[in-house]
């Protein structure tokens, strides 16, 4: 959704320390519109979107701020996992929903 057109009622900003198994980020959302994960961390990230993260796959968050958003075009209302090498890493949140 267009949130020009869906204006956002709800956003939630938090964090999620990432462990070195496949740890949840968020959890599956219809009414998600946008969506920023942003790395606070000194080790790489890696997110699995529907299925567990896993080291070296899917989308790669690099340290000290690598991010990755999500708007109306590429927006995924599913499960969100991330994990990194040695666990303890930051990843900040910012989910808006309508």
């Amino acid at each position: 959704m267009d949130p020009r057109i869906h204006p956002l009622t709800d956003v939630d900003d938090t964090y999620v320390t990432v462990g070195a198994v496949s740890t949840a980020v968020r959890v599956v959302n219809m009414n998600r519109a946008e969506l920023d994960l942003v790395n606070d961390s000194d080790q790489t990230i890696y997110l699995g979107f529907g299925n567990d993260a896993v080291i070296g796959s899917g989308k790669r968050l690099n340290t000290q701020g690598g991010s990755y958003h999500m708007g109306p075009e590429n927006l995924w209302h599913g499960t969100i996992n991330a994990i990194c090498v040695d666990g303890g890493a930051n990843l900040c949140v910012s989910e808006g929903s309508t």
